[in-house]
């Protein structure tokens, strides 16, 4: 049976969006993250890596130097599903990065991942994002239901970086430029 998205950290529902779209705006939070703090920082969207399992697609992939000449290759997938992300999309991932020999990989989704994804993801140093609606980000605490309209200037969309630590969920809103750490949940 499929884990229902009750999670605290997947979105109500999943988001509305064209994959080109999509990939563009992921592609755009890597480049504005990575360039200011990485040597030779690039992304390239849409791109093919060949293993000795044969050759995949990768929705971007990012590379970077370290120690003045280490290149260090970060593969990125972007589900766009209606329900959240299972376990078995981070292992094929998982397989993918030792077969085409990367070292790192990130895995954004519109509607979530399931605690297993989250688990396994951990275990293999690959970052899960939720890709979210700008308005997602806006919430208010009150004793008394009310109907409250997001303020202007919200992003478009918004990224929530979960983390498994300790057995607690961490995460952090991504935006065009910025990181906001929200919240943190036990993990059941």
């Amino acid at each position: 049976m499929r884990e229902r998205n009750k999670a605290p950290w997947n979105p109500p529902e999943s988001i509305e969006i064209e994959p080109i779209e999509y990939e563009r705006q992921v592609v755009k939070w890597l480049r504005t993250s990575g360039k200011s703090v990485l040597e030779d920082f690039s992304v390239k969207h849409r791109q093919d890596l060949t293993g000795p399992g044969g050759t995949y697609e990768f929705d971007a992939i990012a590379n970077f130097t370290v120690f003045g000449g280490a290149l260090i290759t970060v593969l990125v997938e972007c589900k766009r599903y209606s329900s959240p992300v299972e376990r078995e999309k981070v292992l094929a991932l998982s397989a993918k990065i030792r077969d085409v020999g990367a070292h790192k990989a990130m895995i954004f989704s519109t509607s979530g991942f399931q605690s297993g994804a989250i688990e396994y993801a951990a275990t293999q140093g690959i970052a899960t994002i939720a890709f979210l609606d700008g308005k997602f980000a806006y919430f208010t605490r009150s004793a008394i239901p009310t109907v409250t309209t997001p303020p202007p200037g919200l992003p478009r969309y918004v990224g929530n970086f979960i983390q498994l630590r300790s057995d607690v969920i961490h995460v952090t809103v991504i935006s065009d430029g910025h990181t906001v750490a929200l919240g943190d949940w036990l993990s059941q």
